[in-house]
């Protein structure tokens, strides 16, 4: 933020100075008049006058009804073109969790309203709120699968659910997923991100019964092989997801190889959060849980894995998380008990 606010307006504030103003340092003093003039630059504002009158107008009869937000933030959805490779879709979604964190009454109706929608599918689908996965997302996926209505909808829907369970140590509702799905016949048409998921929650799963997961890893393989390696799709979801699902699960060579996978076959980048390179932290993670073999089969970026970690909304948290309990030191001084309260994933603890 340092950086920022000097790019931004070509002053520089002291780092403890910004901790004492957001009350992450006790102050027993107010910030000083250059110090908040900074900030209000900072935030697009040339004087405390545009501030104080901005906030005069704040909750007069100008404001718009929130009704009317909601109906704008339904159509645009509706009316999004088809195309999941889309950045700007992305960046969408960001903004419009970013705002329903501000307007939690609004999340429910907006969340089922959606869910019938091509976007909306895009929504629960292909952007997994992993902040919010044990809070109104993970809620909402009923709404996405009774408008599905499929059992490719169940399929994802369940496996994600699977996870959230996994991080949140509730094995009873791990199951009733793991069961909900236990009747359909997951077969290769399945698109690649939907299986990753369906394997993904398949490792979880044989984690909490210390079952072995070869099995699990020759269908991955047999599936990854036909529909994936030679589609020509740079897309690298999948090997994301098993990596995931592997370096959370202690599985380290495994993740390993699908990472290299990944960043083969797509250039090591993908639809990106900040431009980082999106296996980094997973690699961060595999190296601090490696053993001396394990040095050969993975090549550790060499990037600050610090500026790795995403400014998404959907994925912050969850991330930070991570880096912490890969790197203990950070982890005992900085708020990782306030993260696993926020996401409820007590595993990570």
């Amino acid at each position: 933020m340092v950086d920022d606010i000097y790019q931004k307006t070509g002053y520089t504030i002291n780092a403890n100075t910004l901790r004492r103003f957001f009350g992450l340092v006790k102050s027993n003093y107010s910030a000083s008049p250059s110090t908040l003039s900074i900030l209000l630059k900072y935030c697009g504002f040339n004087s405390p006058d545009e501030l104080r009158n901005l906030s005069a107008a704040v909750g007069t009869d100008s404001n718009i009804n929130k009704e009317e937000v909601h109906h704008f933030l339904v159509s645009l959805f509706k009316n999004l073109p088809n195309d999941d490779s889309s950045p700007a879709i992305e960046l969408l979604i960001q903004q419009t969790v970013s705002f329903l964190d501000r307007n939690p009454e609004m999340i429910e109706k907006f969340q089922r309203e959606i869910a019938a929608t091509q976007a909306g599918q895009y929504y629960f689908e292909r952007s997994v709120n992993m902040d919010r996965l044990n809070g109104y997302y993970g809620e909402g996926l009923r709404f996405y699968m009774r408008s599905r209505n499929t059992t490719e909808a169940i399929v994802f829907a369940n496996s994600v659910l699977v996870l959230r369970y996994w991080l949140t140590n509730n094995n009873e509702m791990l199951e009733n997923s793991m069961a909900a799905m236990s009747g359909i016949t997951v077969n290769n048409s399945y698109p690649s991100h939907i299986m990753a998921r369906f394997i993904a929650a398949k490792l979880f799963y044989a984690h909490t019964k210390g079952e072995s997961i070869d099995r699990i890893l020759a269908d991955a393989s047999r599936y990854y092989t036909i529909n994936v390696a030679k589609s020509g799709n740079t897309n690298s979801d999948f090997e994301l997801i098993l990596a995931e699902a592997l370096a959370l699960t202690n599985h380290c060579p495994e993740a390993g190889d699908y990472i290299k996978k990944g960043k083969s076959r797509s250039g090591a980048l993908k639809r990106n959060y900040d431009g980082d390179i999106v296996f980094g932290i997973w690699e961060k993670i595999i190296n601090a849980k490696r053993s001396a073999t394990l040095k050969t089969i993975i090549n550790p970026t060499k990037q600050n894995i610090a500026a790795m970690i995403p400014t998404s909304p959907l994925i912050k948290r969850y991330y930070t998380l991570l880096y912490m309990r890969a790197n203990s030191a950070r982890a005992k001084k900085a708020n990782y008990g306030d993260l696993i309260t926020e996401t409820g994933f007590s595993r990570l603890s």
